[in-house]
């Protein structure tokens, strides 16, 4: 045979080539920062320090989320710290320092973070429905569209039947609801809380941290909640920002275990009731009363 005929050919081995290298996964930016940040109002001798060098860091927890509760007696900041993520002034900017949202600095408030607050902030004029879409509006979605998502959450924070209900005509609870709503249809990245709940019932005030964790474990995202109640702190968060006055500082971060049971049931565990003293006894520690008062 000759061995130049293809049948007589060596058949020789492919080469292979190099597999490309894999490519690392760059890491999530952390959602908020604080690097020394102090804030100031004021000019001279009236100059109020509100906050002073606070600095934390809340990593991107990937299909987890955070909720963070911030707790300190009145005028140690906690509002402040708020309405520095969110970019709202007079609070924002900052006088000293930086806030960075997912990694860059904070420059103006933005559709990624959403502000609920004690007021409620809704318009009088509007009825549920409207209130709840006013943000869709706002952004040109459609009126069929908008008013489908919202009937989709009045639905699901309870206020089924009040849709065409305006402002006066609903509860402290329900209007909170409706806030909620507001806010949480515009998928905010990170949701802010300014005391939701100070101006509640206790028994409306644990069906509403209930909703809550409830609409949160949803999306999972990252939640900033100012709240002068210990017990809200510790149940609601996943860590714990305590703060203190002249000047407003972060004093401690305490990680807290994710509650498994409704807010009267977790309130009677030990370990809750320890953990409430220890936290109760760390405030007092860092706000002593003053001259002539007894606790």
């Amino acid at each position: 045979m000759n061995p130049s005929t293809p049948s007589a050919r060596t058949e020789q081995p492919e080469k292979l080539l190099p597999a490309p290298p894999e490519r690392k996964r760059l890491p999530a930016p952390d959602v908020v920062t604080f690097n020394k940040v102090t804030k100031t109002f004021g000019v001279g001798p009236q100059a109020k320090l509100a906050l002073h060098e606070v600095s934390f860091t809340v990593e991107d927890l990937p299909n987890i989320g955070e909720m963070v509760t911030i707790v300190g007696p009145s005028g140690c900041g906690k509002s402040t710290l708020l309405r520095l993520i969110a970019g709202l002034k007079p609070h924002f900017p900052p006088t000293s320092g930086e806030v960075q949202v997912f990694g860059k600095p904070v420059q103006d408030p933005g559709p990624d973070r959403g502000l609920v607050d004690q007021k409620y902030s809704l318009l009088p004029h509007l009825n549920v429905i409207q209130n709840v879409a006013f943000g869709l509006k706002l952004r040109g979605v459609g009126r069929s569209e908008r008013d489908d998502h919202a009937q989709e959450w009045v639905k699901k924070v309870g206020l089924e039947g009040s849709e065409k209900k305006f402002p006066s005509e609903l509860s402290g609870g329900m209007q909170q609801r409706v806030a909620i709503a507001a806010t949480l249809i515009l998928q905010p990245r990170i949701l802010l809380m300014d005391e939701p709940f100070g101006a509640l019932d206790p028994g409306i005030r644990f069906r509403m941290q209930e909703l809550l964790l409830q609409l949160w474990s949803e999306k999972e995202e990252t939640v900033f909640l100012v709240t002068h109640s210990v017990e809200e702190a510790v149940y609601l968060g996943d860590r714990v920002f305590l703060m203190a006055p002249n000047p407003g500082r972060l004093v401690e971060i305490l990680k807290v275990p994710r509650p498994a049971e409704p807010p009267e049931e977790s309130r009677r565990k030990p370990w809750f009731i320890s953990f409430c003293q220890t936290l109760l006894r760390r405030l007092e520690e860092e706000s002593p009363a003053p001259p002539g008062v007894k606790l």
